[in-house]
Order: structure tokens, then sequence, then C-alpha cells
């Protein structure tokens, strides 16, 4: 009896999904881990055939299938499965046979990992690969820029001053001036890209940074009907970050988020403490640390999953103006505070983007 406990014990503790089989691919097991990621209690599928719960052609029947009758495991280490609530699970599967005393197959087992975390992984360390890339080719190219366009600047200041306060030139030469300031920002905004990032880490209060924010646009708000709403968790510890590149960070998030919103809304910001190892940056030997998770949820018309797979590459943007620079920058800054940034939208659904900050210790 000892023995059976520990067995089930050990099932219940794995974070794979495991789904054992009978040699009528009748469901025998489906431990807590299988509920989680296929959205479907043990209660539900015990006894019933696997066939009634997955199409015939889903990946994990076709290999538990093969496994009974050849007595052969079988793996895959890219298929997908219907979860509970219609979506695709991308996972990989293995499975084994299990074999009765005379040597006869009387039973499968599969263990099914969830490789959506891997995947989302992966594409942020693509991400940040080409973060690095442009920022470096940004900062030859402004360097290269710059020096004309000091001459052009100085130029400028001089035909300035010689024309004096003649009104038909003075409006051409400020318009001149203006526009050299505006090539000088962009360039700020490369080398951002691509110069090391010094932090001025300190602990701060979350909420208290996001409400210096909210005030800093109150104003775009209320001009479009937009009505900021807080769920902030109280007891969630203070932040480890630089204080004014956060700022630079949740301001450029509100801001997107209000601009979704031409005809009024409500934006939501959220915070709570996150617990996720998708998204710890885990130090060896130290497991994944806690986070502090903050989100800016809008009303806006959502994003096309082709469009929010190109959202964090620079220079790329769907606003009539606008360089594209402002998401790789917040991709950067938080990556440099070993935190990240995740987009979840729908279109007609709205767009939730969260943050996933340091907490101090």
């Amino acid at each position: 009896m000892t023995a059976r406990l520990d067995y089930e014990a050990l099932l219940a503790g794995l974070p794979d999904a495991v789904v054992g089989v009978d040699e009528g691919l009748r469901i025998v097991l489906w431990n807590p881990a299988a509920e989680a990621l296929l959205g479907r209690s043990a209660r539900r599928v015990l006894g019933r055939t696997l066939k009634d719960v997955f199409p015939p052609d889903t990946s994990l029947v076709r290999h538990l299938t093969g496994t009974l009758t050849t007595g052969e495991s079988r793996s895959e280490s890219e298929a997908a499965l219907d979860g509970g609530d219609g979506r695709p699970i991308h996972v990989s599967v293995m499975t084994a046979p299990l074999a009765s005393r005379s040597g006869a197959v009387e039973a499968a087992v599969a263990v099914i990992r969830d490789m959506t975390r891997l995947h989302q992984l992966e594409a942020e360390v693509r991400r940040g690969e080409t973060l690095a890339a442009v920022g470096r080719m940004a900062m030859g190219l402004a360097h290269e820029i710059r020096n004309p366009l000091s001459a052009i600047r100085g130029a400028v200041q001089l035909m300035k001053r010689e024309l004096g306060d003649d009104g038909r030139f003075g409006e051409y030469t400020e318009v001149l001036l203006n526009e050299v300031n505006r090539v000088n920002r962009i360039i700020e905004m490369l080398l951002d890209l691509g110069r090391p990032v010094t932090l001025r880490l300190a602990p701060l209060n979350l909420h208290q940074l996001l409400e210096r924010v909210a005030l800093l646009s109150q104003e775009m708000a209320a001009q479009q009907g937009v009505q900021i709403i807080r769920r902030y968790d109280p007891s969630l510890p203070p932040i480890l970050v630089d204080e004014d590149r956060m700022l630079q960070v949740f301001h450029n998030l509100v801001r997107n988020a209000l601009e979704a919103m031409p005809a009024g809304g409500r934006l939501t910001l959220i915070t709570r403490l996150s617990m996720s190892p998708l998204f710890s940056k885990v130090d060896l030997g130290q497991g994944p640390r806690s986070l502090a998770e903050v989100q800016f949820m809008d009303e806006g018309p959502g994003i096309p999953e082709a469009t929010r797979a190109q959202l964090f590459t620079p220079f790329f943007t769907t606003k009539d103006r606008g360089l594209g620079l402002g998401l790789a920058l917040c991709h950067r800054i938080l990556e440099e505070h070993k935190g990240t940034i995740q987009v979840e939208s729908e279109p007609g659904r709205g767009t939730t983007v969260s943050c996933f900050l340091p907490v101090a210790r």
C-alpha cells in the first residue's frame, strides 16, 4: 500500500503530463500535469477511450496506438494537441509500452511536455540577438550621420544670424533647425539600442511609478475618453529597477495603449507577484526567481498574430507616424533588468502587455 501511495505521489509531482492507456486505448492514468496542460480533469476522462477525447489522427493517439501494436517506444519532438479551450498546444510526445510478466504489452504510457515555454524563450533570445545586431549597426550609422548633421546645424545657425530679423527667411531657418533637432533625437534613440546601458538600481514602489505615469498621461486619456483603472496588489514587494529607465518603459506602454483607443475605453493597470518559470531568468543552481508583474490592458482593436510577431523588431510600426523603436527599446531596458515583456492580443478583443521585473530582496 505504501509503495502505491509513493507511486501516485511521484506521478502527481511530475511537471510533465503523463497519460496511460490499456490495450483497448481506455484511459487509465491522467496525472495533475495532464489536467493542467490538456485542460481536462481526470474525473472526466478516466475510463473513456483516447479517441473519444482526441481526434483519431492526433499524434498522441497515433503514437500510443503504435506502441500498443508494436511494443516499441515512439517519440515526436514537435506535435500539436487540442487544448481544453480549443487552442492547439505545442508539445513533444514520448510513449513507452508496459508489459505483463509474460512479456505481452497490456498498456502504454505517454509523457507529454509543453513546448510553448521553450518556443517563447527561444523567440525572446532571437529578439535579443536581433536588437543587439541592430544596435551595433545603428551606432556606426549614428556616428557617421552626426558629423554632417552638426555641419548643417552650424551653417543654418550662421545663416539665421546673417539674415537677422528678415521674416521671409527666418521661418525657413527655424524649420531647418527644428528638423535637425528631430533627426538628433532619432539618432539618440538609435544609440540607445546599441550603447551599453548603465543602470542605477534601487528598491522602488511599483505603484508609485505607475501613478506618476498615469498622472503624466491624464490629459491625453481625458481627451480620448479613456478611463484608467487600477487593480494593484497591495502586498507587492518593492522592485529593483532604474527609476528613469522604468518610467520610460511605462510611459511608452501607456501611450501605446491610449493611442489604440481613439474612441475611448478602459486602460487597466494590474500588478501582482508572478511565479511563472517561463519569465524568470534562471540562475544555475538557484532556480527561478519571483518577479513582479505589471499588465497594461487596453480595449483597442487588438493586434493580428502576424503583426504581433514583429512588434519588437526595430523600425517596424503600425502607426502613420513613428519610428518603430519604442517597443524595441522597452525590450532592451527590461532585458538589462533581467526581466522581460510579453504581448497577448486578439483582433477585436484588445491587447495586454505584461512586464516582468525583479523584486528587491
